[in-house]
């Protein structure tokens, strides 16, 4: 079929396109200590954690061309990763009357080399024969070497003052020098906090039902560097021409590091020794985010690098905890539930165009599609939006009444674009929830967890791919109906679906799916024999344990926890031939 041109039969791609990955790694960690006094010592740690991998891909001859040459292909790299990481600390504890004193003072050094080196391409005259030697260094041979070296030095100091075990405070500084900031005007950053909390049953009298109460308050300044090579670009290796090209990017001096402000307040309480009450609200501002932007072709660059941003999150964590003892039964129940919430409040207002100097007028910005460009819903920031707000661009066409038209002559829909593009929804929850329970009887012990997630949306292109191609449960459903049922008539299935679905993805709209969820997280059953069978010389616990038993709640067509491969903040949530979630069950003892 002519879908069989460009899918590979997937017993050939288990057996005859293989990934191989060889790994050793070793760490050694070491540290020392020297007590000056009772009340003082200075310590020293160093760990070091390295590896070697040997990454080869051989895919046979006779493989699909869009993937190998008539003879095969071979890839074959090595790659070291090494890791070193060493502090020095003096450290205080000390009483002096009513006070208490604990305090850190350090410095510390974190260094990280990462090399990768190899070749690969299409096989040459010997069919099957992996090895460099038979590269055809003529066809689509790329030469693959990548790698860098990040350092960040550091100084730091904690202090902690208590008073009467009543009332605490906290106060914390750091500065770093991390490599990613070389050649720009900043080398370095400082971040502080200071933190008070206070035990309120310790100060105040208060009704005896309440056994234990804690308030505290923090704040927190927390910087990061931005990505390497950005201050230096340096230049660039074109595999495919096989020659060097400088950099598409302008260099950027005037780099800050990105900069997030928080603050907490929090509640800690427990009531008739039995029931506990924890609460926390925070609130968080991150500044000088990094963004690209397009430069003129007459400046020599093609991309410049600029900062701007306010996003802000806040939200609330709380949790519920109860234990008590009935007889020879011990129950012990945990709630929590926690909310973040998301908002824009600057994009790039003040951003300055680095060749012009100019404002920048940037409303938004594109910063993700999830699927096949022109189908999927894309990702879209925008001032008073938040950083996961959805938007689809294409829907199924309508009439003046907003009913979807229906050509009187085929009987086929249409796809038609929305004037600008519509939100929809977001990537992110509206809330968290679990509940966990604990029951202990004379040894036996058992132990189930429940989690739920509230709101949010996925997308799934296998659904819309499998739609296409007419092998999804749906399309079955549908052509055992007599098609989709659409105003007052059916519509052809194939039709339909051959619309809204493409080969590689569908139309957004129409693949958006809740991520709402709610299952049975862990099980767990387990058997503490009793000592005096061992001479009270020996204890022993026996158990079998499950994870991600039961989906009790789902409308997705996959386990909307299922993340893609990727570091980016704003591809979650996206089904593209995913492996399925699994079930595990084991033992221990």
């Amino acid at each position: 079929s002519h879908q069989g041109m460009s899918l590979q039969n997937p017993y050939w791609i288990m057996k005859r396109m293989n990934r191989e990955t060889e790994k050793q790694r070793y760490m050694i960690n070491g540290n020392l200590t020297y007590k000056i006094a009772d009340w003082i010592d200075i310590s020293g740690r160093v760990k070091i954690d390295n590896s070697h991998y040997r990454l080869t891909q051989k895919r046979f001859a006779s493989t699909l061309g869009n993937f190998s040459g008539t003879n095969g292909f071979y890839s074959d790299q090595t790659r070291t990763d090494r890791n070193i990481y060493a502090d020095v600390m003096l450290n205080i504890n000390k009483r002096i009357d009513d006070f208490s004193i604990n305090a850190n003072i350090g410095a510390s050094i974190k260094d990280l080399k990462y090399e990768q080196a190899g070749g690969e391409g299409n096989l040459a005259g010997i069919p099957n024969f992996f090895t460099l030697n038979n590269l055809d260094y003529t066809s689509n041979y790329k030469p693959k070497q990548y790698g860098y070296h990040d350092q960040s030095q550091g100084i730091f100091a904690n202090l902690e003052i208590g008073w009467k075990s009543m009332l605490y405070l906290t106060l914390t500084g750091r500065n770093d020098w991390e490599s990613q900031l070389a050649f720009t005007d900043h080398s370095s950053f400082f971040y502080p906090s200071v933190g008070l909390s206070a035990v309120l049953t310790e100060m105040i009298k208060l009704p005896e039902f309440i056994s234990y109460a804690k308030i505290r308050g923090s704040y927190t300044s927390v910087a990061s560097s931005f990505d390497r090579f950005l201050s230096n670009p340096g230049f660039e290796f074109l595999e495919q021409s096989h020659q060097w090209s400088t950099s598409s990017t302008r260099p950027a001096v005037n780099l800050k590091p990105e900069r997030t402000k928080s603050w907490e307040i929090g509640l800690n309480t427990k009531f008739w020794n039995d029931l506990s009450f924890d609460f926390t609200f925070y609130k968080s501002n991150t500044y000088n985010q990094t963004f690209q932007i397009s430069q003129s072709s007459a400046s020599g660059f093609s991309t410049a690098v600029v900062q701007s941003g306010n996003v802000q999150n806040y939200g609330i964590e709380m949790g519920i905890g109860y234990r008590h003892k009935f007889g020879d039964v011990e129950w012990n129940s945990n709630f929590t539930f926690t909310m973040n919430r998301n908002k824009i409040k600057e994009l790039m207002e003040g951003a300055k165009d680095p060749e012009t100097g100019e404002l920048i007028a940037d409303e938004e910005r594109r910063v993700a599609t999830l699927g096949a460009a022109g189908y999927a819903p894309v990702i879209i920031l925008r001032k008073g939006g938040g950083m996961g707000d959805i938007y689809v661009e294409k829907h199924l066409a309508t009439d003046g009444n907003g009913n979807i038209k229906v050509d009187s002559q085929t009987g086929k829909v249409s796809i038609a674009e929305y004037p600008e593009p519509r939100k929809v929804g977001s990537l992110y929850a509206k809330c968290n929830l679990g509940f966990s329970n604990n029951f202990t009887y004379k040894g036996i012990n058992l132990g189930f967890t429940l989690t739920a997630r509230v709101g949010g949306l996925v997308v799934s292109n296998t659904q819309g791919i499998l739609d296409y191609y007419g092998v999804s449960q749906t399309t079955a459903d549908a052509r055992d109906a007599g098609g989709v049922w659409i105003n007052n008539g059916y519509v052809d299935a194939q039709s339909y679906y051959q619309t809204i679905g493409s080969s590689s993805g569908g139309v957004g709209e129409y693949y958006l799916y809740s991520a709402t969820n709610v299952r049975l997280q862990e099980l767990s059953l387990s058997y503490t024999l009793p000592k005096k069978w061992f001479n009270d010389k020996v204890g022993i616990t026996a158990g079998i344990v499950g994870k991600n038993l039961w989906m009790i709640y789902c409308k997705a067509p996959f386990d909307p926890e299922l993340t893609p491969s990727t570091t980016s903040n704003f591809y979650q949530g996206v089904d593209y031939f995913m492996q399925p979630s699994t079930r595990n069950i084991g033992f221990n003892l």
